[in-house]
């Protein structure tokens, strides 16, 4: 059984399966109890939920851009075969759609048995560099709210659904651990002589001892500043 948010990803309601993705978006589907990894599949996916054997995640090829096409996939659970994909979303122009939250851009998912709704949230502010006046600020702020409904029953497809209102501001960021069973399951950065790695890892308490590890990302050491005469 899982307890709270899956860090980077989502997980199915018994804790066997969960799909997080790298730093690029590439999703990687794993045990949460074992660490073990069925498969690693795509690039610019965000995962949204794991339904009945499907994984609904969104498609951003170039995260943080204004105007980047926004698009539903469906992969299977089981090997990571893409499915299906919608069109484009309704996105304004300026949004900047994230492979996580940023202030700029919210996405919020709401599984059901046969359906997931996805709920977003985009925002945008002046981005120059000099103070402007209050006109220019106000012309360059907006902010624009839209929901789907994604339906897996039969023929996949998605309905736009009215406008939310205004979500609540929690001031929580993302989650960076979560309870699968007995273990704890956390976002780590591990330090090494090659670099420094971005981990998932299972941990049991009340000694955090480690149970399996799987590596995200990877960054190779930073390069010392050149010698100057």
């Amino acid at each position: 059984m899982v307890t709270g948010e899956f860090p980077r990803g989502v997980a199915d309601a018994q804790g066997a399966r969960a799909v997080v993705h790298d730093r690029r978006g590439t999703l990687v589907a794993l045990d949460p109890r074992t660490g073990r990894v069925a498969w690693r599949a795509g690039r610019g996916l965000r995962p949204c939920a794991l339904v009945a054997g499907t994984v609904v995640a969104v498609r951003i090829d170039a995260p943080g851009e204004p105007g980047e096409p926004l698009v539903v996939v469906l992969l299977d659970a089981d090997d990571g075969v893409q499915r299906w994909a919608s069109e484009p979303l309704a996105l304004p122009p300026w949004a900047r759609p994230a492979l996580h939250d940023t202030d700029a851009f919210t996405l919020d998912a709401e599984p059901g048995h046969d359906q997931v709704v996805l709920r977003w949230t985009a925002r945008s502010g002046y981005r120059g560099g000099a103070a402007p006046g209050p006109d220019r600020v106000a012309a360059a702020t907006h902010e624009a709210r839209g929901a789907v409904r994604v339906d897996l029953r039969g023929p996949p497809s998605v309905t736009p659904l009215p406008e939310p209102p205004p979500a609540p501001e929690t001031g929580e960021g993302p989650p960076s651990a979560v309870r699968v069973g007995d273990l704890t399951v956390e976002l780590a950065v591990r330090p090494d002589p090659s670099g420094v790695a971005v981990v998932l890892r299972g941990t049991r308490p009340p000694a955090d001892t480690p149970v399996w590890e799987v590596v995200l990302d990877e960054a190779p050491p930073p390069r010392a500043p050149p010698l100057r005469p």
